[in-house]
């Protein structure tokens, strides 16, 4: 039971990685670009989440599909403001810019939140399922089942839908797709869209599970890169396969080491893999 417990803990951290981590890589896969400031894409969303829930006192449902509009928004408009001015500069460029965007949004939100840890807790977090031995939270349970839910529709929008397609064929061949017509503008931002709405889920199933602080992106966003690099950069499966991977490794590493090595092994692992496969898991010059 305890190996069962450990596992669905794992796979319920590598679903959150895995809402982040996808984004990143699908920004990279459009952009060619590195967006250091989306683990605070995590942290606002979380405060929105906040907001709608405990402060506006909107139904879970509610608030947690307002989070995803919310930062479907704002990812296109950080886009907008931030990346597109940039997008055709030196990569040195881009790297200060989205550092500067993360500084800014930390700032923003110790500003307004302050610096004191807030709780949104629902009652599906209060809750457990239990089975003999066995007892997991029932917001755990929710996390992987809508993270599952979610990569099926993304994956079925990527290989069905026009728009899909075109995102598809711009990470493998940009001035292809440019000689042929498509807006690449508009592709990017979709992705940032995508990747906005990704993280606005993310923050609704996992930040009753913890405290909400300026500061919470931060670790998250080098979890976020391993992963990534892990699966390789620019591939959505490689980087949803690392995370949960890379999750259920935690688990097990806090049940039977300790939590100190937690970020070690993390690491650790993403060391491994690039001796392996220096390209990554699915590691390829093709994207999306």
């Amino acid at each position: 039971m305890v190996i069962l417990a450990q596992l669905i803990n794992g796979l319920a951290t590598g679903g959150l990685y895995a809402l982040v981590a996808a984004g990143i890589a699908m920004i990279f896969g459009v952009s060619e670009l590195v967006n250091w400031a989306h683990g605070e894409f995590l942290m606002i969303a979380s405060y929105l989440f906040f907001a709608l829930y405990v402060l506006a006192r909107l139904p879970y449902p509610i608030a947690g599909l307002c989070t995803m509009l919310l930062m479907l928004a704002f990812g296109a408009l950080f886009q907008m403001i931030v990346i597109r001015p940039v997008v055709h500069r030196p990569w040195q460029t881009q790297l200060v810019a989205t550092l500067g965007a993360s500084i800014f949004l930390i700032n923003s939100a110790i500003v307004v939140f302050g610096t004191f840890p807030r709780r949104a807790a629902t009652p599906l977090s209060m809750q457990n399922l239990t089975i003999g031995s066995l007892s997991i939270s029932y917001q755990r349970l929710l996390l992987i089942g809508l993270t599952l839910f979610a990569f099926f529709v993304l994956h079925m929008f990527i290989h069905r839908a026009k728009l899909g397609k075109a995102m598809r064929a711009v990470s493998q061949n940009r001035d292809a797709c440019v000689a042929v017509g498509i807006d690449i503008q508009l592709i990017v931002l979709t992705a940032f869209a995508i990747g906005g709405s990704l993280v606005g889920l993310a923050a609704a199933l996992y930040a009753p599970l913890g405290n909400i602080t300026p500061l919470m992106g931060i670790p998250l966003t080098f979890k976020a890169f391993a992963v990534v690099i892990m699966g390789g950069f620019g591939s959505v499966n490689g980087a949803v396969a690392s995370a949960v991977i890379l999750g259920v490794v935690e688990a097990f590493t806090i049940q039977f080491l300790s939590s100190a090595y937690v970020d070690a092994m993390s690491f650790l692992m993403m060391l491994t893999v690039l001796v392996w496969r220096p390209f990554g898991l699915f590691g390829r010059q093709v994207g999306i």
